[in-house]
């Protein structure tokens, strides 16, 4: 009778370990007076799904384990009555995944690419309908160079110095267009004399732009977008004045190159900060803040931080007053 129980035990145990539950095995072994002291081979101790002969190799040890250590039938009948349980449990385990597998199928068959992620993270209360389905607006673009694509040719366009460089000119197209938060926009040939004559390169030689964070506008699937977070120290002359030797830490600045079909670069935006209140040059990015960093800023309000206006702080102190006689108590910034 102990031969026959053991042989039962052993198939359940086959089961479990086709159904890749090595960890029920473990707990029926620890919960019931059965010794199982399955041998399982180094290389099959790190894979998830066990080779036949190693499953084989194991049940087959479990039975002779079982019939050499069962002390009683009441023992065996516990053990596989725990192991009955444990396994109608993976089955029903099994049977989920199986129907979670096939909707899934559904869905792809269906033109509906929705990953399970996405099917996940639902969009939180009172924002449904206001995040975009970004990887299905650029699935559907019309623009001829993929997303992956793009933004690979936009960093090789970068390394080119986008126009500046020796070959660079070359990626610029006829109608190309330069434009920054003041600047602009100017067109291709004024766009290289102006760069031609700053020479930032020169004078900040450690200048790193330290790009990041390239993505595609869904919105304008020839758009590229980066950030920069700019640094430099200024150790060679800089606009006919000796070097400072400071060293400039820029706020986050967004970047922009967009390409035509071809390929070529037709408009290039830059400097526009993210926040003012990072780094040393007055929350000024672009060329204005290598000025003001290095303390020569140009004479001119938009070469300067932002400051209010006076109209500003007019509406301000307007705002404060009549609060004040309304019996509302304010703070003042």
């Amino acid at each position: 009778q102990f031969r026959q129980e053991g042989r039962i035990l052993s198939w359940v145990a086959y089961r479990l370990q086709r159904s890749s539950m090595s960890a029920e095995m473990s707990l029926i072994a620890f919960a019931s007076p059965v010794a199982v002291t399955p041998s399982v081979t180094p290389s099959s101790q790190h894979s998830d799904v066990m080779s036949e002969p190693a499953l084989l190799g194991m049940t087959s040890s479990v039975g002779r384990n079982v019939e050499l250590h069962a002390s009683s039938a009441a023992g065996v009948s516990t053990a596989i009555f725990a192991s009955a349980v444990m396994l109608r449990s993976v089955h029903r385990q099994r049977r989920r995944a199986g129907r979670a597998s096939v909707a899934v199928l559904r869905r792809a068959n269906s033109g509906d690419t929705a990953t399970l992620e996405r099917d996940a993270q639902k969009a939180p209360e009172g924002l449904e309908g206001q995040i975009v389905d970004e990887e299905a607006m650029l699935a559907n673009s019309s623009f001829p160079i993929k997303p992956d694509d793009l933004v690979q040719k936009c960093k090789e366009v970068l390394g080119r110095g986008v126009g500046t460089l020796a070959g660079g000119e070359a990626d610029l197209a006829d109608d190309f267009e330069f434009c920054a938060p003041v600047v602009g926009p100017i067109g291709k040939e004024q766009y290289l004399e102006a760069l031609g004559t700053f020479k930032i390169g020169e004078a900040f030689p450690d200048s790193n732009p330290n790009y990041h964070f390239f993505r595609v506008d869904p919105f304008e699937p020839d758009r590229v977008w980066f950030q920069t977070r700019k640094t430099g120290t200024n150790t060679g002359d800089f606009m006919n004045k000796p070097a400072t030797g400071k060293a400039l830490v820029f706020p986050p600045e967004a970047y922009s190159i967009r390409f035509n079909d071809a390929g070529k670069v037709k408009e290039f935006t830059v400097g526009y900060p993210m926040d003012r209140r990072v780094g040393n040059t007055g929350g000024l990015g672009g060329a204005f803040g290598y000025f003001y960093g290095v303390g020569r800023p140009l004479p001119i309000p938009e070469c300067q931080p932002y400051k209010r206006s006076w109209q500003f702080r007019f509406l301000n102190w307007l705002s404060r007053t009549t609060k004040r006689f309304q019996g509302v108590k304010v703070q003042k910034k």
